[in-house]
Order: structure tokens, then sequence, then C-alpha cells
């Protein structure tokens, strides 16, 4: 039979309270993420993109099976809807790569965070852009000193933008 707390593996070690049964405050940098959970999250998002993509080039191939509808109202309408639907795809298709390509980065930056045991990591640009690259960054971390990560803001993008929403929508009432 599993580990009751096996769920709890991953939690950070300040969980609990400061004597709780997770620990207390040491080792607690200020994140804590699931690298499998992200990661299980990457391998759907490319397959619809690349089903996605399929849509978008294969509009001819799709527009050849109304051909034979009978209907040309029915045809014109069903073309115009696949080359909508193919546009609208193809722009998910871009957009979730970068989706794809971000997480990748935050992964790689949260796992570097990790093994150089940076303190309040969160993957901004800036921070990225601050962690060690190759030998000699390694080199600078240990003898020079790690530089000072930004801090997280206040409120996340999706918070300012469901903030901006309810403004809208209490402007309205």
């Amino acid at each position: 039979m599993g580990d009751p707390d096996a769920r709890n593996v991953n939690r950070a070690p300040s969980e609990g309270g400061e004597h709780g049964k997770y620990g207390g405050n040491e080792g607690a940098d200020g994140y804590k993420i699931e690298i499998a959970s992200v990661k299980s999250v990457i391998a759907p998002l490319e397959e619809s993109v690349v089903g996605a993509r399929a849509v978008k080039n294969g509009q001819e191939k799709l527009s050849a099976y109304l051909k034979h509808c009978g209907a040309p109202e029915l045809l014109s309408s069903g073309e115009g809807f696949i080359k909508a639907w193919g546009f609208g795809m193809g722009e998910l298709a871009d957009h979730a790569d970068v989706v794809v390509e971000r997480l990748y980065e935050a992964i790689a930056g949260y796992m570097l965070a990790e093994l150089m045991r940076v303190k309040d990591f969160w993957p901004s640009d800036a921070n990225m852009a601050k962690l060690p690259q190759g030998a000699a960054g390694n080199w600078s971390w240990e003898h020079v000193g790690a530089p000072e990560m930004e801090k997280r803001p206040e409120s996340s993008g999706l918070q300012k933008f469901r903030d901006q929403i309810v403004r809208e929508y209490e402007d309205e009432s």
C-alpha cells in the first residue's frame, strides 16, 4: 500500500506552520512547483499545436469533401467556415507555440534556481537572465556572488487582467 503522505512530498518545508507536520521554515525558498505537473501539460499542448497546424494547412483537403455535397450554398458556406476555422487554428497554434516555449524556459529556470539555491525565484525575463550560464557563470556565482533576484510583483498579469474586466463590468452597472 502507498504512503498516505506521498501527495505531500512536493510541498514546501514551511507548510503546516513553524513546527508543522512538514517541518519548519528551513529550506523554504519562497517557491515550489511540481515540475512533473508542468511537463504533463506541455505534451498535450504540443499535440494540440500539431492538430491546429494540420487544420490550417489542410484547408484544401477539408474543402474537397464538400465538393460533392450537391448544394452550392452548402459548398460556399462550408468553404467559408473552413477558411475562417483554419485561420483561427493557425493563430491558436502560433500562440500555443509561445506558451510551450515559455513553459520549457520556466521549468529550466526553476530547476537551475533550485540547484543554485536561489531564494524567492520566479521566472521573469530579468531573473532568467541572471541565472548562471556555463562554467564562467558558475564560477562567478561561487566566487563573486549571486545577483539579487527581482521580487515577484504584487499582482500578477492575470490578476491585472481580471481587475480590468471587473472594472469594466462595474462601470456598466
